[in-house]
């Protein structure tokens, strides 16, 4: 691509880049900069990349992009382009260099909140596709283009919302396999880091908001405010009508506004006369303005129960009709490492879920209470070098709703297991409720099989999906489901 086309509609207030050359890849990372790269210099939490910009140019890079402000030595020696946001510019440029893929789709759909991204775009995905349409999905648990994985990130990461190098590359691989609908969940630091900056979203969905990521976002209304940001962007915002944040945030929505709810009557979508059905799901009916009609969610829980409706909003949203919504909610598929429930041939039953918010935790606790007759064995942990301030409170969630706690580590990053554990500890004085410490997770899943008795359920919180372990020394793989599998002699 030529710097003319790659800098359209970007504003630059300064270069000394001389000519229209050939740019061959843009770059945020030195160690990926090779003869023909543009160096985009990002001021990040721990490294300004500012200070590799003169280094870029010596391994091969065209040019380096630099923001307003930013302090160079000898600038003027460096072959640069000075923009007013780097973050900002990197998403615009490579959605420039792969041809704005974003534009080629029918529909461009963003899912955000704390909880229920994951199932939300999963089961919208399903509907979609049982309707016709070819549909890309981005997100936390996988990305794919249309039945196949698609992941091109090598570390091995997936991040709910991938930085915007990844993205856009994603997009246009998309866009050649002729996907219709994109579904994406979108994450408050995609949102706060600007890499989803040159996205339009037809559709925009409102879960829900509470406690997490507080370690990078400092206040729950700090949180609220990046999430609003997304509605400033979308020709529809779908809300929960029962969170108390959707308020504020829907008052930032500049296209139409429609809402779901189960207890809040004022709504566009509402789900009435709910009967859980135990671990076979849950039935309600659908109420809009113009229709009525039954849905059977083989997935248990009412946080299923937002999850379908959000979904089911959107595709009603979009014009599918309700034979086809019907028909696809009642063969939805589980969403991987959400209340999945492993086939152990045991007489107690095993779950593993991904809840690691003490909103997520309390829900799915409350789910499986609404089906268990033995007792409920909840084993967790809470993530190093993240909000510490969820740990006491994830400690409570569980002790008060659980029969039996067994508190472990999950992914402790650079942080001691010990310390963390104290933390949770800090959060369960003065209940009644038993528990265990065992700080290795592996003999805490064995020590929870050794301990079940027939009909208890064992549910494993925290890691889900996950197939690896992230401590001081890096990332392993990790497999709940083997570590049971294998305990039960199924492996």
């Amino acid at each position: 691509m030529l710097y003319n086309d790659l800098f359209e509609n970007i504003e630059v207030l300064e270069s000394n880049v001389e000519g229209n050359p050939q740019i061959d890849n843009i770059v945020a990372d030195s160690r990926k900069v090779t003869s023909g790269s543009v160096f985009v210099c990002i001021k990040g939490e721990r490294v300004d990349a500012h200070k590799f910009a003169r280094k870029a140019t010596e391994d091969g890079a065209v040019f380096c992009v630099v923001q307003e402000g930013a302090e160079i030595d000898g600038l003027d020696t460096i072959k640069h382009v000075t923009v007013k946001s780097t973050r900002k510019a990197f998403a615009l440029m490579l959605a420039n260099f792969y041809g704005n893929p974003q534009k080629s789709f029918k529909y461009v759909i963003g899912v955000t909140g704390t909880n229920g991204k994951s199932s939300t775009t999963f089961m919208l995905k399903h509907i979609l596709e049982k309707s016709g349409y070819k549909v890309g999905l981005i997100g936390t648990v996988k990305y794919m283009i249309g039945d196949r994985e698609y992941n091109t990130d090598k570390s091995g990461n997936v991040l709910t919302t991938p930085d915007s190098e990844l993205l856009f590359e994603l997009m246009y691989e998309m866009r050649k396999e002729n996907v219709d609908c994109l579904v994406m969940e979108v994450s408050s630091h995609a949102i706060a880091l600007d890499k989803i900056c040159g996205l339009h979203f037809n559709i925009a969905v409102f879960t829900n908001l509470s406690r997490d990521h507080l370690d990078f976002h400092g206040t729950m209304d700090d949180y609220a405010a990046v999430k609003a940001r997304l509605f400033e962007h979308c020709d529809v915002g779908v809300f929960n009508n029962d969170d108390i944040h959707t308020e504020d945030i829907i008052a930032k929505c500049k296209g139409r506004k429609y809402t779901y709810a189960i207890n809040n009557i004022h709504s566009d979508f509402m789900a009435k006369n709910i009967r859980p059905k135990g671990v076979d799901g849950t039935e309600y009916e659908l109420l809009s303005d113009t229709d009525l009609f039954r849905i059977k969610l083989p997935i248990p829980g009412e946080f299923s129960v937002y999850n379908s409706l959000a979904a089911v909003s959107c595709a009603y949203i979009m014009g599918v009709d309700k034979e086809t919504i019907k028909s696809s909610v009642e063969t939805m598929p589980g969403v991987p490492g959400r209340i999945c429930r492993l086939d152990t041939g045991t007489p107690f039953s095993v779950i593993i879920d991904f809840a690691h918010t003490p909103d997520g935790l309390k829900n799915i606790l409350d789910a499986v209470r609404g089906f268990k007759t033995g007792r409920l064995i909840t084993l967790f942990g809470c993530g190093g070098d993240r909000d510490k301030t969820k740990r006491p409170i994830m400690g409570k969630v569980a002790m008060q709703n659980s029969d039996y706690c067994i508190i472990t580590s999950d992914n402790s990053r650079t942080e001691e297991k010990a310390d963390i554990i104290n933390d949770i500890l800090e959060g369960v004085k003065g209940i009644k409720t038993p528990y265990k410490v065992i700080e290795n997770r592996t003999e805490a899943i064995e020590y929870a099989i050794d301990m079940a008795k027939p009909d208890d359920i064992i549910l494993l919180a925290g890691k889900g999906h996950e197939e690896y372990e992230i401590d001081k020394t890096g990332k392993h793989p990790y497999s709940e489901t083997e570590i049971v599998m294998r305990k039960v002699g199924k492996l």
